[in-house]
């Protein structure tokens, strides 16, 4: 989709008065975040807020459509990761506004796709939350409960200023779409069927055509509402996840010399690893998008099971791995490098020691973002008009889904979403005024970037 001057479409509608509607419409705001915390949608059963989620948009006038989350369907593409989990007949959301001279087949302005995930992480033992993780509430000016802020709160965001237009009587000029993916905290690999599912009606069909089923050509720009305190990513680092299992020699604890303690060597092994992050965070070895980042590589166990008894020394233990990796390097090259690593340390420790790895999970390349393209600007200038000064930018330590658009489209994309607290962790949470102040960003870049036509 060709962009077109959004001017002639858009009326002088004040900052002041986009920030009131969205402010008008807190009630909503929490009634529709809550509503979708309390589904529970860890990966790989995401189904509970999928279809709460579906029902917000139909609320909002859309008609969402199902995307397969198929992986036949995406194994050969570069970016695809192995699945942790089936596909179980998953799919991912996608509801697209279509003004009236994009519905007849002409470009009335630029577009805009949303795009953010509604798997959540496991919460831990829910006796250490202060409430129960899936029970949302409000204290203080935030939301709790897992996926408030991760990512929930993003998508409810660009939901708000696209609800905030429709309470003063505008829409778009041009298609806006939201798009609800599954499998993001694992793989990314909802956004991946997304992206190639529009890129194969692109591909199969001529522009003149009445747009009954999106397509990527659709958009000009995507935002990802990820929680990362209204900032503009310009990088993100690469993400890979390992499984590797240990296998020792398991005896007796009474004649545990006999034996070969794999949980043991685990330790050992993570030393070893943790030597091989501080190597890739050198200055000397950093990628010039992470320069001034206190620590951009990260490598940690996030898994550790293992042993059959108190009293036996164990025979195997699994360690989950994620090892963070700089945006110009390759996924299969560093997975090499750390395997070798981890072998060499493991004949350190003992020659018998056995070991097996295993890749599902994240093999996500890094990226950088063109922060200077023109959809991007504009999202900066709506980002100043409300907030009175240019936004931050930010070189992520974390995979995001905009590697996907980033390296397989033209589209410009970056990441951008409200302030949040405790992501992955205990008593999550997402805060309101960010949300309201994400929103009303949202909403003046749908105005200035779209144009908007009055409502019918």
């Amino acid at each position: 989709m060709s962009p077109a001057p959004a001017s002639a479409a858009a009326p002088a509608i004040s900052t002041e008065a986009l920030a009131a509607a969205v402010a008008a419409l807190q009630p909503w705001m929490i009634d529709t975040l809550s509503a979708l915390v309390a589904a529970p949608s860890l990966s790989g059963a995401e189904q509970p807020a999928v279809a709460v989620f579906e029902q917000q948009l139909r609320d909002l006038g859309l008609a969402p459509e199902h995307i397969a989350q198929d992986s036949a369907a995406i194994a050969g593409s570069p970016l695809f990761s192995c699945p942790c989990t089936p596909d179980g007949g998953r799919h991912n959301l996608l509801a697209r506004h279509l003004p009236p001279e994009a519905a007849g087949g002409v470009n009335g302005g630029r577009s805009v796709l949303f795009n953010g995930h509604l798997d959540v992480v496991p919460t831990g033992p829910e006796a250490l939350w202060s409430h129960p993780p899936f029970a949302p509430r409000v204290a203080d000016g935030w939301l709790y409960g897992r996926g408030a802020g991760d990512m929930k709160g993003g998508l409810v965001c660009a939901l708000l200023a696209y609800k905030a237009l429709q309470q003063l009587g505008w829409q778009p000029a041009g298609i806006v779409g939201f798009n609800a993916v599954v499998d993001e905290e694992n793989t990314g690999n909802g956004t991946l069927a997304t992206v190639a599912a529009l890129q194969q009606r692109g591909a199969a069909s001529g522009f003149g055509r009445a747009m009954a089923q999106a397509r990527l050509t659709d958009f000009d720009a995507v935002i990802i509402p990820e929680p990362f305190a209204e900032t503009l990513m310009s990088a993100q680092v690469g993400v890979l996840w390992l499984t590797v299992t240990l296998t020792g020699r398991p005896a007796h604890v009474g004649y545990m010399r006999s034996g070969l303690n794999p949980i043991e060597a685990a330790q050992a092994l993570m030393a070893e690893l943790k030597l091989l992050q501080a190597e890739w965070n050198a200055p000397a070895r950093r990628h010039p998008a992470f320069a001034d980042v206190a620590q951009p590589i990260n490598i940690n166990l996030g898994r550790l099971q293992g042993g059959e008894w108190h009293s036996s020394v164990p025979c195997t233990v699994t360690m989950g791995l994620r090892v963070g990796f700089y945006p110009d390097e390759d996924p299969d090259i560093v997975r090499t490098a750390v395997e070798a690593r981890i072998r060499a340390a493991a004949a350190a420790i003992d020659a018998e020691l056995g070991v097996a790895i295993t890749h599902e999970g994240f093999k996500a390349p890094g990226c950088v973002y063109d922060l200077e393209a023109p959809a991007m600007r504009a999202l900066a200038t709506a980002h100043q008009a409300v907030h009175g000064r240019a936004p931050e930018r930010l070189a992520c330590t974390a995979t995001t889904d905009g590697r996907h658009f980033r390296l397989l489209t033209d589209i410009p994309v970056t990441n951008y979403g409200p302030e949040a607290r405790h992501i992955h962790g205990l008593d999550e949470c997402v805060s309101l005024a960010s949300m309201q102040r994400v929103a009303t960003v949202m909403a003046r870049y749908m105005v200035d970037w779209c144009g908007v036509l009055a409502r019918p």
